[in-house]
């Protein structure tokens, strides 16, 4: 599961926008999840989120991996990696 952490005044997180999109219709196997930090804050607390974007990868409820920033090679490299453990 990715959580894509957002705001909606963020410009990265809107350049990241259609490039999620394509990942989640390219990896129907990895479950995506926006929140908007505004919205949930004590959510994005809990979790640590400091900047946007920032992407969490969980695998059985724990997190293991982190991308902050719209770095959407090394998002889609983890993705890959772990989807395939």
């Amino acid at each position: 599961m990715v959580i894509d952490y957002t705001a909606s005044w963020c410009e990265p997180c809107k350049f990241m926008e259609p490039i999620i999109e394509t990942m989640d219709s390219k990896y129907t196997d990895v479950g995506l999840v926006k929140i908007d930090v505004d919205e949930l804050s004590d959510v994005a607390q809990e979790f640590g989120v400091q900047a946007m974007p920032t992407f969490l990868l969980l695998k059985q409820g724990k997190e293991v991996e982190r991308v902050v920033g719209a770095k959407k090679d090394e998002l889609e490299k983890k993705i890959q990696i772990h989807r395939a453990v």
